[in-house]
């Protein structure tokens, strides 16, 4: 993996399923968030950096999208849905499960609130791959992304 200017596993974030994928034509970034305006920049600034990247702001809407668009990563607000059932990160992987087509891989990690709300082994057994714990700094999710597409 490439250098990063983060550690994997901090209280902050952590990524405990370290996928990758080899270079692909378009590099699709879904950003579900629950405050739009932060969803926007976000999508905005990684596609500044050349990536496909959009925004969605509820879990129909998210699950709807993906069944056509299929991003490889996803960043996902645990403040959409109920608070704390994560069915959000259940439904988006059983709907890119469904359509997976042979060597595609997605990458789903939670943009968690504080740990006693999103504790990390709830985020674990819910089917994220990792997390980043509120507010997430935008270069952090860049290297991740940096990381997942290998070149």
């Amino acid at each position: 993996m490439d250098e990063r200017s983060y550690d994997l596993r901090t209280d902050r974030c952590e990524i405990w399923n370290p996928l990758s994928m080899t270079a692909v034509a378009t590099r699709r970034v879904l950003i579900v968030h629950s405050e739009s305006n932060v969803g926007d920049s976000f999508a905005l600034l990684l596609a500044m950096r050349g990536f496909e990247a959009m925004q969605i702001g509820d879990a129909a809407g998210a699950s709807r999208f993906i069944r056509t668009w299929r991003p490889q990563v996803l960043f996902v607000d645990t403040l959409i849905g109920d608070a704390h059932d994560h069915a959000l990160a259940r439904t988006l992987r059983a709907v890119l499960s469904a359509g997976r087509t042979e060597g595609e891989v997605e990458l789903l990690i939670a943009l968690a609130a504080d740990a006693a709300r999103d504790p990390r082994d709830t985020l674990h057994a819910a089917g994220y791959d990792g997390f980043c714990r509120t507010p997430c700094p935008v270069w952090w999710m860049f290297d991740v992304l940096k990381c997942f597409y290998a070149h």
